[in-house]
């Protein structure tokens, strides 16, 4: 009985190891140390100041996209520490998790001579050679969307009797950016069963400046604004601007010139779909990164906001909201909302950057989201080969200010059916006798002689003294981006005209890396050269010269390497 009680605790405890081993061959792909050969002691406690860094410090990564990882030491009264030998490597966060460059991404090496593949490791970086280094930096493409978190840790090697890993900043997770669904959205596709109508307040505040924003920020800063805001609340059967669409006139007016008569004539045409024709005045310099304001009204079938403002100067850059939905699966309005608001490209102009001249996109393109890996393109402003999040440029306040009570009963609804149009401006003021205006004045000319401008038309109080007493608001100043009649002026950069990517001086830049391995093992993937400017100021002063070039690569289907049976 004993010894067979024996028996089942050694059958026990070798299923333990063995589940232990299973699951830290899972979680685990290398065993990170030095070696016999190269050590003589056992691994330190702690970093002792060494760190793993990731460019951009993010807090979740894009998925597809590429990042720049660095293994440093500590600056000690003005010395860098030093070390011999490393290895990192990238594993899921989670232990069940097969480590397979599928679901942890993979590494690209940059064309110096620090690093190298690991041959006994996968997903893992080590030292090239056994010279002292500060520093070694290497790409990471990071995986697929629905990969999860990911962690890099990373052993270095300071001298025979000093090595650390894993412990503290030499272990580094990273989560992935997930795109949440919403429940209004998912509410939007259905009918809103609320029977009582709502009042809201929009509040528009501009973020963009040269702090958040700082890469090629346009230096002619009288010109930066976002243009009056135009939009409504509307039914689920109608939208004037969003991705993939393609841009009417009257919003290629909005996006090229900030003007909104011709938007704003559009969705008086179309009025039957909108419940309020919202319109806000602008943010022009040097008040761009103050707010702008107006009211709306939903109903029970007029429950989504569309609004869009341009970014300026641009090419044909907004920010806005499409078909935001404030009516909630419990019959119910939303009570208040914030959101970020990032740009995106109308598709009718193909200027690149803040200040490009006029250069109409034929045939138009539909409207798309612009990011920090799209477009690809160096001379871009928002462009960050790193991969990192953009920040807002905008942000929309919702504010639910009253209930109206109404019935559901079918009467009711013919009603809504046959109800006009509200507009509302940037303040309730319009409906107020005290603050009647004139007529705007005409356009005054362009402010520039040469390139893009402005030009501004102006109205007035009609009973001023009482207007100024009892405390109007409307806007009485109206704005808008015009062109010269030279569009041109002379010196500028013309994006039409060749570029020499190695220029003399500070543009100049290191040959070109060799390519490095195909990013995947099976199927189409990334294959990827880089190189360095000569001068550190380079990157600031040549935002043309392109230092990473991305190509398709093809390896055999995976079928094909395991062998169809």
């Amino acid at each position: 009985m004993l010894l067979r009680s024996n028996l089942q605790m050694m059958s026990l405890a070798v299923l333990l190891v063995t589940g232990l081993l299973v699951r830290t061959t899972l979680a685990v792909s290398c065993l990170r140390e030095p070696g016999a050969d190269h050590a003589i002691s056992l691994k330190s406690p702690g970093d002792n100041g060494f760190k793993i860094l990731v460019s951009g410090e993010p807090d979740k990564y894009v998925p597809g996209s590429v990042y720049t990882l660095s293994l440093v030491g500590a600056r000690t009264h003005g010395h860098l520490q030093q070390f011999t030998r490393f290895m990192l490597g990238v594993d899921p966060s989670d232990p069940r998790v097969e480590a397979s460059p599928q679901r942890v991404g993979s590494f690209q090496l940059f064309g110096d001579s620090l690093t190298t593949f690991n041959e006994l490791c996968i997903n893992t970086i080590s030292e090239a050679d056994d010279l002292p280094k500060t520093e070694i930096q290497v790409m990471w493409i990071s995986p697929p969307k629905g990969s999860g978190c990911v962690v890099f840790r990373a052993m270095v090697l300071e001298n025979k009797e000093n090595w650390f890993a894993d412990d503290g900043a030499l272990s580094r997770e990273l989560c992935e950016l997930e795109t949440v669904r919403n429940e209004e959205d998912e509410a939007a596709q259905s009918e809103c069963c609320a029977c009582d109508e709502a009042k809201y307040q929009l509040i528009f505040e501009g973020i963009w400046s040269n702090i958040t924003h700082p890469r090629d920020f346009p230096f002619s800063l009288w010109l930066t604004h976002f243009s009056d805001v135009i939009g409504g609340s509307h039914e689920r059967n109608f939208s004037f601007w969003g991705e993939g669409q393609y841009a009417s006139d009257g919003l290629r007016q909005v996006a090229e010139w900030g003007s909104v008569r011709g938007m704003e004539a559009e969705l008086r045409a179309k009025s039957k779909h909108l419940r309020t024709l919202i319109k806000a005045a602008g943010l022009w310099y040097p008040k761009v990164n103050t707010n702008t304001s107006s009211n709306f009204r939903v109903d029970r079938r007029r429950h989504l906001l569309s609004v869009v403002s341009m970014l300026g100067p641009s090419p044909d850059w907004i920010v806005g909201v499409n078909g935001l939905n404030l009516c909630q699966t419990d019959c119910t309005w939303v009570e208040s909302k914030i959101i970020d608001l990032f740009p995106y490209d109308a598709g009718t102009d193909s200027g690149i950057s803040y200040m490009s001249p006029n250069s109409p996109t034929i045939p138009q393109e539909k409207i798309y989201r612009i990011t920090t890996m799209y477009p690809e393109d160096p001379r871009a402003p928002l462009y960050d080969p790193t991969g990192t999040p953009m920040k807002p440029l905008a942000r929309l306040y919702l504010k639910r200010e009253s209930i109206v009570p109404k019935s559901c009963d079918d009467q009711n609804i013919e009603r809504l059916l046959a109800e006009t149009i509200e507009v509302a401006e940037n303040t309730e003021d319009t409906s107020r006798p005290e603050c009647a205006v004139t007529e705007y004045s005409e356009w005054s000319e362009c402010s520039v002689s040469c390139g893009k401008g402005l030009r501004m038309r102006q109205r007035s109080y009609l009973m001023p003294q009482k207007a100024e007493m009892l405390g109007c608001n409307r806007q009485l100043i109206s704005k808008e981006m015009c062109v010269a009649s030279v569009p041109e002026c002379p010196g500028e950069f013309s994006e039409g005209e060749p570029v020499l990517e190695d220029n003399e001086g500070v543009c100049s830049t290191t040959p070109w890396s060799q390519l490095s391995e195909c990013s995947v093992s099976c199927g189409v993937g990334l294959a990827m050269r880089t190189r360095r400017f000569l001068d550190r100021m380079g990157r600031k002063k040549c935002p043309h010269v392109s230092l990473l070039e991305k190509e398709k690569c093809m390896m055999p289907p995976l079928e094909s390497i395991q062998g169809v049976p």
